[in-house]
């Protein structure tokens, strides 16, 4: 039986649900195959019960899941699994979304999920009643217990509150890039107002941040790497961090981001490095 290395908190969403605060992201699918599966095989050994999820490797994810319940080493009910639509045809076709949902559900061999999101509401064809007409068609999906949470990720404050004008089952969470070189500080106030998680993703931000004067001597300081230092800085801040590695060695050692605190005063320094520039 393997050995649970981390224990990892969550936070409450608005609808009194819980969410690890740290996930698992597959924002850049992994390219050797079989290295999906044995990533989510080693996060779930090590503690790991938040994953977010790629349509592209949702089977890969679901053999993974499959294996580690029929083991015993994870219940269903234990795992958050957090899916995207990215499919263009469903995106703004409210008609299409639940068969998008329930090929996620095939792919991953699960009866619901947990957290479902309206992805990057960007390009000519995205207007605001697509929006509304698609969140409507998804707080269906909540009420047939389909989809527990959902959520929208990159939208707006003008976004945003196109949704909330016409929704019933208020967004648990957006989902933005978030570091201190893009710290979003304007619309993650705008969330936290109406309650609204964030959920962070390139909470990394690009070589240079993790090479940044400030960064590196808050690792000295911490006796923390940088990468340490910057997934911390999301979880003082009460977000969710999404970070997306592979390797075993590095899944264990994010986990060392729940042995130690970073103070206020270090908080406020990292904010002020923020450039206003969105790097993904």
């Amino acid at each position: 039986m393997p050995v649970i290395v981390g224990i990892i908190p969550s936070e409450v969403l608005n609808n009194a649900i819980k969410i690890p605060v740290l996930g698992l992201g597959s924002l850049n699918c992994f390219d050797e195959a079989g290295s999906t599966t044995q990533s989510v095989k080693d996060a779930i050994d090590l503690g790991y019960r938040h994953f977010d999820i790629n349509p592209k490797i949702e089977t890969d994810v679901g053999v993974a899941i499959s294996a580690k319940i029929k083991e015993g080493v994870v219940k269903r009910e234990e795992l958050y699994l957090v899916g995207k639509l990215y499919d263009t045809k469903a995106f703004h076709n409210p008609a299409l979304l639940k068969e998008a949902v329930m090929t996620t559900l095939r792919n991953l061999n699960v009866a619901y999920i947990d957290m479902y999101f309206i992805h990057c509401p960007e390009g000519d064809v995205f207007s605001g009643e697509a929006f509304t007409d698609t969140w409507n068609e998804l707080e269906i999906l909540v009420d047939n217990f389909v989809v527990k949470s959902i959520g929208l990720s990159n939208f707006s404050v003008e976004q945003l509150q196109n949704v909330l004008i016409a929704s019933r089952v208020s967004p648990t969470v957006n989902q933005i890039e978030c570091n201190p070189y893009f710290t979003q500080r304007a619309l993650r106030e705008f969330c936290a107002q109406k309650r609204i998680l964030i959920s962070a993703l390139n909470i990394f931000g690009t070589p240079a941040l993790l090479e940044d004067p400030l960064i590196v001597e808050l690792a000295k300081k911490y006796k923390r790497t940088p990468e340490l230092i910057l997934l911390r800085y999301q979880i003082e801040k009460g977000h969710i961090a999404v970070a997306e590695v592979q390797n075993k060695s590095d899944l264990m050692s994010h986990l060392d981001a729940f042995k130690f605190e970073i103070n206020n005063s270090d908080i406020s320094e990292m904010d002020k490095l923020d450039r206003h520039k969105l790097y993904i």
